[in-house]
């Protein structure tokens, strides 16, 4: 399967699968000291949920678009999922959901609804999965807002 990421490229040795800017600020399925890399599973997706957090008639330089393969089959979905989870500012019981979710270093991958379009998907990766060294990232390129 492949996932879609947009994220900024600094500093230059940044490596966007690792997890450390959701670990170092959490986000709707985790909180601040839990790893987690969030992918969507289309590059439409992935530019509306950066739009969520950035205005995209701003944006910094830097943004790169990240195809990422994942191995099929490997994503759980979150069920069942906080009444709330969608609500803004981001709910703690979405966050402790993930949390849970995320402490399993067997799980690879978690598919869970878009607060932008609830039909589509976000997957998270688990970057302390034992299986992790299986998500390769096989093209980048920059993003055009």
């Amino acid at each position: 399967m492949i996932v879609y990421r947009i994220c900024q490229t600094y500093p230059p040795d940044h490596d966007p699968i690792d997890g450390v800017g959701a670990y170092k600020h959490g986000g709707r399925w985790n909180s601040i000291g839990t790893h987690v890399v969030y992918t969507s599973e289309s590059l439409a997706l992935a530019r509306s949920e950066l739009a969520r957090h950035l205005n995209l008639e701003v944006i910094p330089d830097g943004f790169r678009v990240y195809e990422i393969r994942i191995p099929d089959g490997e994503c759980k979905e979150i069920k069942p999922l906080p009444d709330n989870w969608h609500t803004d500012p981001e709910p703690e019981s979405a966050k402790k959901t993930g949390d849970q979710h995320l402490q399993h270093s067997d799980t690879l991958c978690f598919k869970v609804p878009s607060v932008c379009d609830p039909l589509a998907h976000n997957y998270l990766l688990n970057p302390r999965s034992t299986r992790y060294a299986e998500v390769k990232i096989i093209r980048d390129y920059p993003f055009v807002p």
